[in-house]
C-alpha cells in the first residue's frame, strides 16, 4: 500500500522542485495566431480567438479579464490593467496590430443594445462565458501543436520580455497584478539574464573605444572632501566647481 494512502508519512520523500515558468518563443505565438485562422468553419470564433491570443500577449491579463473586458477600458492605444492598492490606475500601451484587431471585433451574439463587451454579450454568468472560452483557447492550442500551450503561459512571456528590456520587478508586479516577491520568486532566472545583458552593455560603454571617442571632453566634479562618498568617490548630485579634463 502507498505511504501516503496508509496515512504515514515518508521521511525520505524527496522535494519536487517547481519547474521555471517558460515563456514562449515568438515562433510559438505565430504558430498559436496561426491556428486561430483554421478554428471553426466561419470568421466569427477566428477573430475573436485572435483578439484573445493577442490580449493574452500583450496585456498579460487573465482570461477570465480578457473574456470580461469592457470596451471602456481601452483609451486611445492604452489599456486600463488595474487599480492598484493606493488606488493609482494601471494603464499599458498596446501595439498597433492589438488595437486594430480589437476595433474589428463582431459585437458578440446575444448583445443587447449597445455592445459593452469585446468578447461578452452580459448575458448569462461570467462563468459560462470564460469556461467557452477556455475551450475555445485549448482547441486553438491543440491546432497550433505549440507543446504545453495554455492561457496563463502568456503572463510569464511577457514578464521575462519585461524584465529582459530592464524592466525593474516592481514595474512588472505593477503590471501584472503581482506582488515583486512572487515576480522575483517566479523569474528570478530572467532577471539574472537581464543583469547579464547590463553587464555587457556596461562593458560596451567602458570599452577603449568609447575612452578613446571622450579622451578631450570635459568633465566637471567638485572636490571639496565633505563630498565624497565613500567607497564611492564623488556625491553625483553636488554642485560642481572646477574642470578636469581626461590626458591626452
Amino acid at each position: 500500500m502507498d505511504l501516503f494512502e496508509s496515512g504515514e508519512r515518508s521521511e525520505t520523500a524527496p522535494k519536487v522542485k517547481p519547474r521555471p515558468k517558460e515563456p514562449y518563443t515568438e515562433e510559438e505565438v505565430t504558430q498559436i495566431l496561426l491556428a486561430c485562422d483554421q478554428l471553426g468553419r466561419a470568421s466569427y470564433e477566428r477573430s475573436r480567438a485572435q483578439g484573445m491570443v493577442l490580449l493574452l500577449r500583450y496585456t498579460g491579463l487573465r482570461i477570465s479579464d480578457v473574456i470580461t473586458l469592457a470596451r471602456d477600458r481601452l483609451k486611445a492605444d492604452r489599456i486600463y490593467l488595474h487599480t492598484m492598492k493606493n488606488g493609482k490606475n494601471i494603464f499599458l500601451p498596446i501595439p498597433p496590430l492589438l488595437r486594430e484587431t480589437l476595433d474589428a471585433l463582431p459585437i458578440p451574439k446575444g448583445t443587447k443594445g449597445q455592445s459593452k463587451y469585446f468578447f461578452w454579450s452580459g448575458n448569462g454568468t461570467t462563468r459560462a462565458v470564460i469556461r467557452g472560452a477556455t475551450r475555445t483557447l485549448a482547441r486553438v492550442f491543440d491546432i497550433s501543436g505549440v507543446k504545453g500551450a495554455h492561457a496563463h503561459r502568456f503572463r510569464h512571456t511577457l514578464a521575462t520580455a519585461l524584465l529582459e528590456k530592464g524592466w525593474t520587478t516592481e514595474d512588472v508586479s505593477d503590471v501584472l497584478g503581482s506582488t515583486p516577491e512572487i515576480i522575483r520568486k517566479h523569474y528570478a532566472q530572467w532577471t539574472a539574464q537581464r543583469q547579464e545583458r547590463i553587464s555587457s552593455l556596461a562593458q560596451d560603454v567602458w570599452s577603449g573605444k568609447f575612452l578613446a571617442s571622450s579622451k578631450k571632453s570635459a568633465v566637471t566634479v567638485d572636490c571639496k572632501e565633505d563630498n565624497l562618498v565613500d567607497g564611492m568617490g564623488f556625491e553625483p548630485t553636488t554642485p560642481t566647481l572646477r574642470t578636469w579634463c581626461s590626458p591626452s
